[in-house]
């Protein structure tokens, strides 16, 4: 095992149009397009070659992490991965560009492959082909996507993942309006996947979906087109600024949509901004401007003026409360800026099945002093086998989209009463974990927190699957999870006075409840589910707000039936669409009020979904 700091990649520090400035060391794990492909990114040489060439090799298993420092990247042809195959390479496809204004990939003006909207052609596509439920982590991050100008074909960006990945601060547009699909997430079985941060400008269609499990969005401009958004699957959006000549959402026939916090503006004589053929409905805090009406929805009865809170479907209270959302405070997710001074890096590398436990306490003691701020896990199936202690300057540990095992040898974690990763002493007052395919292992111990909370600062964990209990229950604490993903044997557990706030959970498994609140604060924005167990327990006053998401059971031979919420003496609100492909959970809710306990049976629900459930107090 090795720990150094290291060198840039050629070319990554230069001049950023933008503040942002996302540097990667060399020997981390991603490939610089230009010193590895020959990419010019230059504005003027036709880089296709170079970008197809990236794809080719992703599905021969030979890269899945690329570098792309600011420039121009023209193509002259759609470049990415077509007529995919399921189970295969054809996945896991990273591009990290080194800022959103700055890295720009750019379709010629007038290109043959470009010019017939009958016929179009997608410039950047992650995948194409035959739906596939473990395209897993996929991300697209600080990039522009320009169709150009004459391209009237032009789909800026096709994208698909699965129980992790995410579209981060990333922006769609046509130079001349005329382009056909800004956003295009049909690809069959898409999601769970986290859509943040994304401008889109002059397209027919801003964003398109069709059959997803999942889909959250965040903090979402689309301006200068037809249709905002053509919604079909689940979705859950929070932060929708449209402005378009038609609706803003067009929800089709088998669409479900969340939406909290819109601005939608016509441009145009659209008759209505938000339109429904589906009765799967929940919108809040929505202001609309242009349009003759708000919402024209699947069952006909129009909606006038700024939405308070309005759902289409039948709201449900077991102790007689009005139906409606609790309205808990939402708090953004904190950022720590990137460290681009490679100098403060600390990249622990090593052998595949490497102990590193003792170089990385050692590494990190070294440089907590104030002069390191990033620990880069930077090879993959590293082994941790004791507690690891993070403390002083550090601010950041950051996976490379791979697997870092956690094994209990010699019961160093002491049968639990030692999380692997406990931070106390920092200096930064937010810390950050990142990027880790699957950060404990396949065969993680069940019994060991991942995370425990010592330093009164608040924790952010995002683009992370995870096996075994995710944190620490510790009174006071502040948490954010963001694209995240705790499965099998797993739990997030919430303990007194925390608060919790999550992006695009998808949390998975047939053994443990799934999250545990005990007297402390939730807000989901968008939960994803497998496993028949209980989805949320909350008890002793806790305050609990899901906004959006599918419970999806699709595993034979389930042990338990429990109620999918149970809520005792605690405050609610629960937005959730049901699929089953096997075994449906017979009861949605159970309630206990004053020693009083009552469920909400799945027959009570229209069209097995929950627009709205509120709990008495």
């Amino acid at each position: 095992m090795k720990w150094c700091v290291i060198l840039a990649i050629s070319g990554a520090i230069m001049c950023s149009a933008s503040a942002e400035n996302i540097v990667m060391p060399e020997g981390v794990g991603y490939v610089n397009i230009k010193t590895a492909y020959g990419a010019k990114g230059d504005g003027r040489t036709d880089d296709t070659a170079a970008l197809q060439k990236v794809f080719d090799d992703r599905r021969a298993g030979k890269v899945s992490r690329v570098y792309f420092p600011d420039g121009v990247y023209l193509i002259s042809k759609p470049v990415g991965i077509f007529n995919g195959t399921a189970h295969s390479n054809d996945r896991f496809v990273r591009f990290q560009g080194q800022s959103e204004a700055g890295t720009i990939i750019k379709v010629q003006d007038n290109a043959a492959a470009f010019a017939d909207p009958e016929q179009p052609g997608i410039a950047v596509c992650f995948y194409q082909g035959k739906s596939t439920g473990d395209a897993m982590h996929s991300y697209m991050r600080n990039m522009t996507i320009d169709t150009g100008n004459g391209n009237p074909g032009a789909i800026g960006f096709r994208f698909l993942s699965n129980n992790t990945g995410a579209i981060e601060r990333l922006t769609i547009r046509s130079g001349d309006g005329q382009g056909l699909i800004g956003l295009d997430m049909r690809q069959g079985q898409n999601g769970p996947a986290l859509v943040k941060h994304v401008s889109i400008d002059g397209f027919k269609t801003g964003i398109a979906s069709a059959g997803t499990f999942s889909l959250v969005y965040e903090h979402i401009r689309a301006k200068n087109v037809g249709v905002g958004y053509e919604l079909g699957g689940r979705i859950t959006m929070r932060g929708f600024t449209c402005e378009s000549s038609g609706p803003a959402i067009d929800i089709k026939k088998h669409g479900e949509l969340t939406l909290i916090e819109g601005d939608l503006q016509a441009t145009g004589e659209a008759e209505a901004a938000i339109v429904g053929e589906n009765s799967k409905v929940f919108v809040r805090d929505v202001r609309t401007r242009g349009f003759r009406h708000s919402v024209k929805p699947a069952n006909g009865k129009l909606i006038d003026g700024d939405i308070d809170e309005w759902y289409d479907g039948k709201g449900q209270s077991l102790f007689g409360s009005d139906p409606e959302s609790l309205r808990l405070p939402i708090a953004e997710t904190p950022e720590v800026p990137w460290e681009n001074d490679v100098e403060k890096w600390i990249i622990v590398r090593g052998e595949r099945g490497e102990d590193v436990t003792k170089q990385l306490q050692e590494a990190i003691d070294a440089g907590a002093g104030g002069s390191k701020t990033t620990v880069c896990i930077a090879s993959n199936r590293l082994r941790i086998s004791g507690p690891i202690r993070v403390h002083g300057s550090i601010n950041r540990i950051i996976g490379m989209a791979n697997v870092l095992d956690v094994v209990n040898a010699n019961n160093r974690f002491e049968d639990g009463k030692h999380a692997v990763f406990t931070f106390e002493d920092l200096t930064s007052e937010v810390f950050i974990v990142e990027r880790f395919f699957l950060l404990g292992g396949w065969d993680a111990p069940q019994n060991v927190p991942m995370f425990a909370n010592r330093s009164g600062k608040v924790m952010v964990v995002k683009n992370v699957n995870q096996r075994g209990i995710t944190k620490r229950a510790e009174p006071g604490n502040t948490w954010y999870f963001e694209d995240f993903s705790p499965s099998r044997e797993a739990t997030l557990p919430i303990g007194m006075g925390e608060k919790v706030w999550c992006r695009q959970l998808n949390t998975e498994t047939p053994k443990v409840d799934m999250v545990s609140v005990d007297g402390g604060q939730l807000w989901v924005l968008g939960l994803k589910t497998e496993g028949r167990t209980t989805h949320i327990k909350a008890v002793n006053g806790s305050k609990v707000e899901l906004l959006g998401g599918v419970a999806y059971q699709s595993w034979k031979n389930q042990e338990f039936d429990p109620p999918v919420f149970v809520v005792n003496d605690s405050q609610a609100s629960f937005t959730i669409g049901f699929y089953h492909w096997n075994q449906p959970f017979s009861n949605i809710v159970s309630e206990t009020n004053d020693g009083q306990t009552k469920t909400l049976p799945r027959g009570e629900l229209n069209a097995y979904h929950l627009p709205i459930y509120r709990t008495a107090k």
